[in-house]
């Protein structure tokens, strides 16, 4: 069983089905979002199919995990826009909302941002602070 937040990608080349190219998205995919919080995310990866994500999927395990988190009130648009679940309009749109109304006193302020669906506000939630 692999952990999913520290394995290497020998680590994850050693699974059916897993190349040396989707193991370096694998981690890489892990470093842009600051750690995963479940398992699920990685059948998020760029080209790895569904069938091989089921035969893998019990080999992975999630260990509890610190992930890096996002400060909306201190951190920039471009820092912002580096995590894979915020695009550059979300980015634009969230230090906007942070200019004209002030710093954010919960993360759940930030569903007040239309373009924000609430599916991709869960997704963010564990890595967002306010500080």
């Amino acid at each position: 069983v692999l952990n999913i937040n520290t394995a290497d990608t020998s680590a994850f080349i050693s699974l059916l089905g897993i190349g040396s190219k989707l193991a370096n998205r694998i981690v890489t995919f892990r470093e842009k979002l600051g750690g995963f919080y479940s398992v699920e995310q990685v059948k998020e990866i760029y080209g790895l199919a569904d069938s091989v994500f089921q035969k893998i999927k019990p080999a992975l395990q999630c260990v509890p995990f610190s992930v890096r988190t996002i400060n909306v009130n201190t951190d920039d648009v471009n820092t912002l826009k580096q995590h894979p679940y915020i695009k550059w309009p979300l980015a634009n749109a969230i230090i906007q909302y942070r200019q004209q109304h002030g710093a954010y006193q919960s993360t759940d302020e930030l569903l007040e941002i239309t373009i924000l669906t609430p599916e991709i506000f869960e997704k963010l939630r564990p890595y967002l602070v306010v500080q």
